[in-house]
């Protein structure tokens, strides 16, 4: 079955219901016959492939997407620009490809391409600049520079934050991955924190929210044993296709040859072999909640700067709570972040104003 709009259509239809089997066989029987060369793909083509790596990263294939990664986003480049939002879009699922298989440092420069191009177009302060700069913090966390990656989420936290206030959806999902991390790098009690934090904030969401559920996932969740502060996460054993998608007992769908022959020389990485020391796997979203299976490639259960991810950055932000919650919410953390000495200097200042208070009451009370 050739492409066509009405294949494209009727995938987009099983997508939005969440059936990405069926999306999946349909669109892996209709490119079959794609042009080997992006630069002859139609956008038609281009569109189908795009939507077949979202639908193979949604089930858990990233190693099957990556090849039609690579050829949706050069295609979508020649046949629209380097700034297009069709262009761009691919490029976010080139990146979150990369990132799934393990190739940080690629997966590092498309992130900073994708900022680059979202701040010329949407302003470096944007939504989905702030996306693609927490998803940067994950990959660095990958990689193991923990401080910077950490340090990179809560500057996106706050700036969010202060945009569409604490108890906005995405901001609470980043919160989550943060915990994650300091939990990844032993740093629970930093964790628990933020994740009761994250539960005080999430309590004004609607009950459906599936926020809720992953508050819930990342209570129960444990440190990812493969993570190692100051280096990647270079398992001992490869990782499998299936172990990566979340269980050996799961049935995967086959993989997808690459649609781009190897000796056909390809722009800017897109689907050369990697090198040796960047083909360690990593667990894609190591930081996510253990337990907790997307409903649909529309629903994963982070944020990103793919469109298969919840559209909370395409709505109202949230409503803020109650001035006296509100400010209570802000006052906390603020004072829990406060050093110990800066503490003892306060008491201490506190303690010399009272005994000098006293003392001058003591002396108008002597006197004539």
């Amino acid at each position: 079955m050739p492409v066509g709009e009405h294949v494209v259509a009727r995938a987009r239809e099983h997508i939005a219901a969440g059936t990405l089997s069926a999306a999946h066989d349909l669109l892996s029987a209709a490119l079959g016959t794609v042009p080997t060369d992006p630069a002859q793909a139609t956008p038609v083509v281009a569109e189908a492939v795009v939507l077949e790596t979202g639908v193979l990263l949604g089930l858990g294939e990233p190693y099957a997407a990556r090849g039609w990664a690579a050829y949706g986003f050069a295609a979508s480049r020649a046949l629209y620009g380097e700034r297009d939002r069709r262009t761009l879009h691919a490029l976010g699922l080139l990146a979150a490809v990369l990132a799934r298989v393990g190739v940080h440092a690629r997966a590092v420069q498309r992130y900073l391409d994708l900022i680059a191009a979202y701040s010329e177009l949407d302003g470096p302060d944007s939504d989905r600049v702030l996306a693609a700069r927490g998803d940067l913090a994950t990959v660095e966390h990958a990689q193991g520079h923990c401080v910077t990656a950490r340090l990179r989420l809560a500057t996106v936290i706050d700036e969010h934050r202060r945009a569409h206030g604490a108890a906005h959806p995405v901001g609470i999902r980043m919160q989550l991955r943060l915990a994650a991390m300091w939990r990844d790098c032993g740093g629970f009690n930093d964790a628990h924190e933020l994740l009761a934090e994250a539960r005080e904030y999430a309590a004004g969401l609607d009950p459906a929210d599936p926020v809720h559920a992953m508050i819930t996932a990342a209570g129960r969740a444990v440190a990812d044993p493969r993570h190692r502060c100051g280096v990647g996460l270079i398992p001992d054993a490869p990782i499998s296709p299936v172990e990566l998608a979340g269980g050996a007992a799961r049935q995967s769908p086959a993989p997808l040859p690459d649609p781009v022959p190897q000796q056909r020389a390809a722009p800017a990485d897109a689907w050369a072999q990697p090198e040796q020391e960047e083909q360690a796997s990593a667990l894609w979203d190591h930081l996510t909640p253990a337990g907790y299976e997307p409903p649909s490639v529309l629903a994963a259960p982070t944020f990103s700067t793919t469109v298969y991810l919840p559209p909370y950055l395409n709505e109202p932000a949230v409503e803020p709570a109650a001035p006296e919650r509100a400010g209570r919410q802000a006052a906390a953390p603020a004072a829990r972040r406060l050093p110990q000495h800066t503490l003892v200097l306060v008491a201490a200042c506190v303690g010399i104003v009272a005994v000098a208070l006293l003392f001058v009451l003591l002396v108008s009370s002597v006197s004539p």
